[in-house]
């Protein structure tokens, strides 16, 4: 990342970011991104806009060839969308509505067909978010979370992309992916000031559903019940 080279709001969202994920104080619960992060293998994309078409258009972009190229870049890479934070007082319901549109966007634009072996319908326990022929975890952090502060971030709107590549050794179903949970779910407990919430779950978990997982509540009485997203031939 060349410092000097970012405008004010990016280099800002950026070191925050960093120093969010590297703090030694607080050790970030998903210690995956700590290491992506400390190995040079996160990518980073700034979005000036969540309602600029050509904006959303250079990140649909950006995010398709970091697609094609992440295999290359390490096996635990991110890629991590910052958004220029608005100027005026919003509240939750605005980062809410703006993460779902962006997704919405991407899903619109995507340059090529669903993935086949991903089901259609979010309420399918093996559905998830495709793009770019590739199955992809979602995250969203904003600064609309208090007690749940793994989610949090002082700035503006963060999407972060993961692509299911990067962590398909480390499935819910084998020993090395029950160990991983184990340790980052304990690490997350000390982390928020609220247990996980029980939209949180497995891939494939007939209870659970992805969609649910990428934007939490910040409290867990509260649920989705339907997903925003909408497929669109």
């Amino acid at each position: 990342m060349e410092e000097g080279r970012l405008k004010d709001w990016e280099l800002e969202c950026y070191l925050n970011f960093r120093n969010n994920i590297l703090d030694k104080e607080h050790p970030y619960p998903c210690y995956f991104a700590v290491e992506a992060e400390k190995k040079g293998l996160s990518r980073y994309i700034f979005v000036q806009s969540t309602s600029d078409e050509n904006e959303l258009l250079r990140l649909r972009d950006g995010l398709y060839e970091y697609i094609k190229t992440y295999r290359n870049i390490g096996k635990r890479t991110t890629l991590v969308a910052f958004f220029k934070p608005p100027t005026e007082k919003v509240y939750a319901e605005y980062y809410k509505k703006q993460f779902w549109k962006v997704l919405q966007f991407l899903m619109d634009h995507d340059l090529e067909p669903w993935c086949t072996d991903i089901p259609e319908d979010p309420n399918h326990p093996k559905w998830e978010y495709c793009f770019g022929g590739e199955p992809i975890f979602v995250v969203c952090r904003a600064p609309i979370y208090h007690a749940r502060k793994s989610r949090y971030t002082a700035n503006g709107l963060e999407i972060t992309f993961q692509p299911r590549g990067t962590l398909d050794d480390i499935t819910g179903d084998t020993p090395k992916g029950q160990q991983v949970r184990e340790i980052i779910r304990s690490r997350l407990k000390q982390y928020d000031a609220i247990p996980p919430h029980p939209d949180i779950g497995d891939y494939g978990d007939h209870h659970k559903r992805e969609w649910k997982q990428y934007i939490l509540p910040d409290i867990n009485e509260e649920s989705l019940m339907r997903c925003p997203l909408k497929r669109r031939d």
